[in-house]
């Protein structure tokens, strides 16, 4: 069971990780080969072609999608996945340099620390924005049951992220272990 489990979470992982495409599954050695990538990168090209395929094939099971549905689907998710890494990265950069500020200690510029802590909640509002729009543009297309079970699947994708990644571990700019993400705090 817990095996399954973690096929399934890696599969998912996939998702939030690059496109879903059904027809990118066909030739993904010979493509590292010629990319000077050797052996261990063919394989592991291979290897993601083949979960991205499992995927593709679960996604339209689980949501009883066409393989124009699929397509959609895709497209969607591309779009969105960019936005997506791009406040992902602003917020990293945002964290690092907040944390170097604040490890200045004595000589820290308090107004600095200001601007980046604003900036950390104006990522907040993005990702949200971002989620609304996907919604809006998945709704064109999927019924409501369909767009929630796909929202459970990205929030069970990014936990096992989290968990791969070794977030949680607890350290400046992470939430303690078992923290509720999101800046949400439990009640004291």
């Amino acid at each position: 069971m817990k095996t399954r489990s973690l096929k399934l979470g890696l599969l998912s992982a996939l998702l939030v990780l690059s496109p879903l495409s059904v027809s990118s599954a066909q030739g993904g050695e010979r493509q590292a080969q010629r990319q000077g990538g050797g052996v261990g990168r063919a394989n592991r090209e291979q290897m993601e072609q083949r979960f991205r395929l499992q995927l593709a094939t679960l996604l339209k099971t689980q949501l009883g999608l066409s393989d124009e549905g699929m397509r959609q689907l895709s497209e969607v998710n591309q779009r969105f996945d960019r936005q997506r890494r791009d406040v992902n990265r602003r917020e990293v950069m945002t964290r690092r340099a907040l944390r170097d500020e604040v490890l200045k200690h004595d000589s820290a510029n308090a107004a600095r620390i200001e601007q980046l802590l604003t900036d950390q909640f104006k990522f907040e509002r993005e990702r949200i924005d971002v989620t609304e729009a996907e919604q809006r543009e998945l709704a064109k297309f999927l019924t409501p049951v369909q767009r929630a079970r796909y929202l459970g699947v990205q929030e069970q994708v990014r936990r096992q992220m989290d968990q791969m990644r070794g977030r949680g571990r607890e350290g400046f700019g992470e939430p303690p272990q078992g923290a509720p993400r999101g800046g949400r705090r439990p009640p004291v």
